[in-house]
């Protein structure tokens, strides 16, 4: 059965139709790519996804984590999306850049926390309890992803694509099943952009991920993601591998135009 499955997505601005029966489905653990020109409707599928933007018409559906049954989810606010395991990163990094490094992964935990707000209060055993093993799955992600010795910095003074990378980190601290990376390799060099495809594929197989990810860096989609969906003007016109996509004419014709 489908982790996530989208039937017959649209979504209007006024008179503006910017997606356009839209089907997807992504199996638990696949590493899917969404590509498409600029103004495609890659963002604005992310955020119908996650809870951002309302559906005009059309159906989610994401796999309940404890009883296997796939619920709807269209319209939910995305603190209601988070709690049925959903996280995202954006395409301008959006941290807490006045807390540290630490502090963006355990805030990203809070959902998660089973004590009272009497226990954080009076500090209870409950209380303790939960932060010691939120200090602890946060500081096991950060050494995976490398920052663990920056745990005490402010999330501010880190280089960018160290800033990204805590960003993603923080996606995988909230506990999700499905995580969307919107743009992740944007502004980085190509030695962080192969450091970055490893990290990724590390994490998805390291906590189960199902991941999903716009991106322009046509070479870094085409070696790391499974399958790939390309948009045009709001429509899916190609789904497949990536030798596939590479060859699709509609594809070729999305990117370079037709010849006259």
């Amino acid at each position: 059965m489908a982790i996530l499955n989208v039937k017959d997505l649209t979504k209007n601005f006024g008179g503006l139709q910017a997606v356009s029966h839209v089907d997807i489905e992504v199996e638990k653990g696949e590493l899917i790519g969404l590509i498409g020109p600029n103004g495609a409707g890659k963002t604005t599928i992310f955020n119908l996804l996650t809870g951002v933007y309302t559906p005009t018409s059309g159906k989610i559906e994401l796999k309940n984590q404890e009883t296997g049954d796939l619920i709807k989810i269209n319209g939910l606010k995305p603190y209601i999306t988070s709690s049925f395991g959903i996280s995202r990163t954006f395409q301008n990094i959006r941290l807490f850049k006045e807390l540290s490094v630490l502090d963006n992964l355990r805030i990203a935990m809070h959902k998660r926390c089973k004590y009272s707000l009497f226990s954080a209060i009076f500090r209870t055993k409950s209380y303790r309890e939960n932060e010691e093993l939120f200090y602890e799955n946060a500081i096991n992600i950060l050494k995976f992803v490398g920052l663990d010795e920056k745990k005490d910095e402010l999330a501010d003074n880190l280089p960018y694509g160290e800033q990204r990378k805590l960003e993603i980190a923080r996606a995988v601290a909230t506990g999700a099943s499905v995580v969307f990376l919107d743009e992740p390799a944007a502004g980085m060099n190509p030695s962080e952009t192969e450091e970055l495809s490893r990290l990724i594929r590390d994490l998805r197989d390291k906590y189960e991920l199902t991941i999903i990810l716009i991106e322009h860096d046509m070479k870094f989609v085409m070696n790391l993601c499974e399958r790939i969906y390309v948009l045009d003007f709001g429509t899916i016109i190609a789904k497949g591998e990536p030798n596939e996509i590479k060859n699709d004419k509609r594809v070729i014709e999305a990117y370079l135009g037709e010849d006259v």
